[in-house]
């Protein structure tokens, strides 16, 4: 059964618009704030394999003190894939949407690998944000490999319905979703019509595309390296958030700004909606 609460917040439609980055359309949603005294602003980046409609049912809770938008970066969504990705080509797409919309040092929210961009993105440019939300992802203390995995051979699928392909969306890394309105929702905004059928949006290949020119930091020295406030939300349940891992977080941000939700997975907000929602309420208040 579908919650009231979630019905109008769908029923809040943003506006679409698009923008070319770098020779790549790139599709973002926004949504005007309510209010018309003095409001801040929010971008939601999505992770990977998921696309700005994961925040529909998030992004309009906030409106009656901010403008908001909600991006689908290159390779997912309704924006164009890439020959080839890179780190700082998507956290360029954040600042070219957060211009576009007019936005003056949004907050970015970013879930999973979207966390990893927001992070990247706060840290290239170091004047455009005000402040960070990290929604379960992980902040390890060491460069990662840089080796691209291979491309995957597995050929381009097509279903004859919406009903059909949407019964084999699966949420990455798998986990249990016991809230299926959620999931409906999503899926049925992960596939796009196509001659030969309903096919799913985002580029599989995008991790065998990235490029790793950049000689970025750490993670964890990335986050020692910002100014401004960084915030970590993430799921009690989540297996990339065991206690060795939050006992680590402390000693990179204020406690007080680090918060579990119980009940929750690595998908915080599809598990726990409402919970994240008054999380982050809390946290964009202070």
């Amino acid at each position: 059964m579908t919650p009231d609460w979630f019905q109008q917040h769908l029923d809040q439609r943003p506006e679409h618009r698009y923008i070319e980055v770098d020779g790549a359309i790139i599709h973002y949603q926004y949504w005007p704030a309510t209010t018309k005294r003095d409001h801040g602003s929010l971008i939601f980046v999505h992770g990977h394999a998921a696309h700005a409609h994961w925040w529909d049912f998030i992004a309009p809770a906030f409106r009656d003190r901010y403008d908001l938008v909600a991006l689908d970066m290159s390779g997912s969504g309704d924006s164009d894939h890439r020959a080839a990705y890179s780190a700082a080509a998507f956290g360029q797409e954040i600042l070219a949407v957060s211009k576009d919309a007019g936005l003056q040092k949004p907050t970015i929210v970013g879930h999973s690998f979207g966390g990893a961009m927001t992070r990247i993105a706060a840290w290239q440019h170091r004047d455009a944000f005000s402040e960070i939300v990290l929604v379960d992802s992980a902040i390890p203390h060491h460069k990662g490999a840089r080796t691209a995995p291979p491309m995957p051979k597995i050929k381009e699928r097509y279903y004859p319905s919406l009903k059909e392909g949407m019964r084999r969306f699966r949420l990455r890394p798998p986990q249990a979703c016991e809230n299926q309105y959620v999931l409906d929702h999503i899926a049925a905004h992960s596939l796009k019509t196509t001659e030969q059928g309903f096919q799913f949006k985002y580029d599989s290949a995008v991790f065998a595309k990235m490029q790793h020119t950049e000689d970025f930091p750490s993670a964890a020295d990335m986050i020692k390296d910002l100014t401004i406030p960084v915030n970590i939300i993430y799921g009690e349940k989540s297996r990339f958030f065991p206690s060795e891992a939050i006992a680590e977080l402390t000693q990179l941000v204020d406690q007080t700004r680090i918060w579990g939700i119980p009940d929750a997975h690595h998908h915080v907000f599809l598990d726990q909606p409402i919970g994240f929602i008054d999380v982050l309420n809390d946290l964009l208040s202070r």
